[in-house]
């Protein structure tokens, strides 16, 4: 996909398209995660330069497609990570938990295609540059 930006643009928009787009997928694929005893929700990761690696200890029961306290906390800290200059970093977020590509493949009834869905919403984002 190509992005045509109108007018004028510097590093300042691009920086902040970034951002938004970055933080919308990570917010979007954790509150999309399916939730039993909230391991998987809680191991949604950000990185700048590299992926992640492990797993996250963190729990997170909020319930699919709801912001909970923990999931705002992941986003503060994710935010945070990302710095004011992203231009020419590269951001990975990552859920290293083994079963996390069954959960996205619909194995639980709660919710399937999370993630895609997170891909989808950005590149609706993207798409009103063209």
């Amino acid at each position: 996909m190509k992005v045509k930006w109108k007018g004028k643009v510097d590093r300042k928009d691009i920086d902040e398209a970034f951002r938004t787009i970055v933080l919308g997928i990570y917010r979007d694929v954790i509150i999309g995660t399916p939730v039993d005893t909230g391991r998987a929700r809680g191991n949604w990761q950000l990185a700048i330069g590299a992926q992640p690696a492990g797993e996250s200890s963190t729990l997170d029961k909020g319930s699919v497609n709801n912001m909970s306290s923990q999931a705002g906390q992941s986003v503060t800290k994710a935010d945070k990570k990302l710095g004011l200059r992203t231009v020419g970093r590269s951001a990975f977020i990552a859920n290293n938990l083994p079963y996390i590509g069954r959960l996205e493949e619909g194995h639980s009834a709660q919710a399937k295609g999370f993630v895609q869905t997170a891909m989808n919403r950005a590149e609706a984002f993207l798409l009103h540059f063209d």
